[in-house]
């Protein structure tokens, strides 16, 4: 019997490759299979076939081949040792063992993956992005590869690639998972009939599993209410409650719409949610807020809004970080600093930035400029954090130094790229081709020195609020994220006045850049107020922006109903009505601890 010669690996790879690099994909797959006949474990002609499979448009059996490959990685050894040093947070070692899998397997996936991770949490997105994508040049459907590209992508602040990425993804392996992963995109990036869309394909995934079902309606009702859709997304949030009753966000999300009467049995279904021992402290604070919103009409709630602030974790607010914070950012936006702008240029959009704090009537501010013919709404972007973690990178590139020590050698130049970044980025928020645009992310009041230097036609709109009214309102709203000073009457009026004093700082240094909006004389004076609003920004007056409840448009803060009516002076005087309760607060806005 005649003995089959067995051909050297080496030299298969060979062979393979340089018919990959003539786009020969099929013959590389008749080499490749024969190979593989030969030699079952053999590593990167799994990787390779993969690769030649995926080019030529078999996707399931590209992501097979890929998965099967990693039975036969010859480096799983060294890839434990690099799990124990991560664990250690020994990354320069962890560095060093992923480049020596790289040196042995160029391309190797859990290399490629490690080194993404490493740079990723180093706050160096971009060199992630790099390796990710030299990755998957080698292991194109690697799908570990692929969900960490999306996570890259949102964090350098490259939004619409991210939400490409997810939707590659998606079309890879549609599944409940990615799908979910592309509709958490798809909210918080605004894209909401692609997000309803996406929905709708996620339900043949569900399988009778309730808690996706509730979780699935949730996101609906949610994106419903944004888009001034009432009706439909009670409807959606009721099917979440009736596919999983302890789906405690959706119950929240009913409580925060506007003049939503709870039935007796809702109540009654709240309230047997905080009888269970099992649950998570977070879990009863978020089913207290909102029993109170829902006994708020007939009856004295501030007992529960107490009980349910009480039970959230205020541990991760230190207002002593925020001193910090803020005078860093005094130190670092000095005089000097601040007189080194980006180049001036007159290209549009122009970009009106509106901040101040939640709940002080930023989103009437917003609606009512979204009313001008001149002016498109958006959303509270995170565009602007991104471009100052962007500069960040810049300043480490150009000088081995942080921010704060080395912004002000930044040059003209280097300002201006990161401003044209800022809209570029942020294009994905905006659909119309109008002059300006809005940006209503209330907590820019912390980078007001930074729009000023890298965006210097851009307008900048401070709203301001009696203390104890917006305190109150605070202090009675669940935020799921990024606002944990909300939780604590002495943090609310230690953080007010630390955003006074920094706000101060700006008005101090840049005379005329921010135009203050008290929120009492706008309502009460409207129309004076708009006037006033306009000149500032730089267009004529429009009735339209007197009549702004007309306008047809997506709202995303929990003011989305109350800006959808005409405008009303309720909201004022409701901390002087409630100071009985209010103590702390009052006690804390006197301190005036941030000096």
């Amino acid at each position: 019997m005649q003995k089959v010669q067995m051909v050297p690996t080496d030299d298969f790879l060979t062979n393979a490759n340089q018919l990959v690099n003539n786009a020969d994909f099929p013959a590389a797959i008749v080499l490749l299979k024969k190979a593989l006949k030969q030699q079952p474990d053999f590593y990167q002609g799994w990787l390779l076939l993969s690769k030649c499979l995926f080019e030529t448009g078999y996707i399931k059996e590209s992501i097979q081949v890929a998965q099967h490959a990693e039975r036969f990685d010859p480096l799983q050894k060294a890839f434990h040792q690099i799990q124990v040093q991560m664990q250690k947070h020994a990354f320069n070692d962890v560095q060093v063992l992923a480049n020596m899998m790289l040196s042995d397997v160029p391309g190797h996936p859990r290399a490629i993956f490690t080194l993404a991770h490493l740079f990723l949490i180093q706050s160096q997105p971009e060199t992630s992005l790099k390796l990710l994508l030299q990755g998957l040049q080698v292991s194109p459907t690697n799908l570990t590869l692929r969900h960490k590209l999306i996570e890259c992508h949102a964090t350098a602040g490259n939004y619409l690639a991210a939400i490409d990425a997810a939707t590659t993804l998606v079309e890879m392996d549609e599944s409940f998972d990615t799908l979910w992963e592309l509709i958490s995109l798809q909210l918080k990036y605004a894209q909401h009939q692609d997000l309803l869309n996406s929905c709708d394909r996620a339900t043949k995934f569900i399988n009778n599993d309730p808690i996706k079902l509730s979780v699935l309606e949730m996101v609906r009702g949610q994106t419903q209410r944004i888009i001034g859709e009432r009706e439909l997304c009670i409807k959606s949030l009721r099917s979440s409650l009736a596919a999983n009753r302890k789906n405690v966000d959706s119950w929240w999300a009913l409580a925060d719409m506007k003049n939503y009467q709870f039935s007796e049995d809702e109540r009654t279904a709240i309230e047997v949610l905080l009888q269970d021992n099992s649950a998570t402290q977070k879990f009863k604070s978020v089913a207290t807020f909102a029993l109170a919103k829902a006994c708020e009409s007939e009856s004295d709630s501030m007992a529960l809004y107490h009980q349910a602030n009480r039970l959230y974790n205020t541990k991760e607010f230190n207002i002593h970080d925020v001193k910090k914070e803020f005078n860093t950012r005094i130190h670092t936006y000095s005089k000097q600093s601040l007189s080194i702008q980006a180049s001036k240029v007159d290209a549009q959009p122009s970009v009106i930035f509106i901040v101040g704090l939640p709940r002080s009537g930023s989103t009437l501010v917003e609606q009512i400029l979204a009313s001008h013919s001149q002016i498109e709404g958006t959303i509270e972007q995170p565009t602007l954090p991104s471009i100052e973690k962007k500069a960040q990178a810049m300043c480490r590139d150009k000088f081995n130094a942080d921010l704060p020590s080395s912004l002000s050698s930044l040059t003209p130049d280097d300002l201006s790229e990161l401003g044209l970044a800022y809209l570029s980025n942020g294009k994905i928020f905006r659909y119309a081709n109008k002059t300006f645009f809005t940006d209503k992310q209330p907590f820019n009041f912390r980078l007001v020195g930074l729009i000023h230097k890298i965006l210097p036609n851009a307008k900048i709109i401070d709203v301001r609020r009696d203390p104890l009214d917006c305190g109150l309102s605070l202090y009675k709203q669940y935020f799921p994220a990024g606002v944990e000073f909300s939780y604590n009457l002495t943090n609310i009026g230690a953080f007010y006045n630390a955003y006074t004093y920094l706000m101060n700082y700006w008005e101090t240094m840049l005379p005329g850049k921010v135009l203050r909006v008290q929120y009492e004389d706008l309502v009460k004076s409207p129309e004076s107020q708009i006037k006033k609003l306009l000149e500032y920004i730089g267009v004529g007056y429009e009735d339209r922006c007197l009549n702004f409840h007309d306008t047809k448009r997506t709202v995303h803060t929990a003011s989305s109903e109350q800006v959808r009516e005409p405008i009303n002076t309720k909201g004022i005087g409701s901390g002087i009505n409630a100071q009985v309760y209010l103590s702390e607060l009052i006690d804390s806005l006197k301190k005036n601890t941030f000096i």
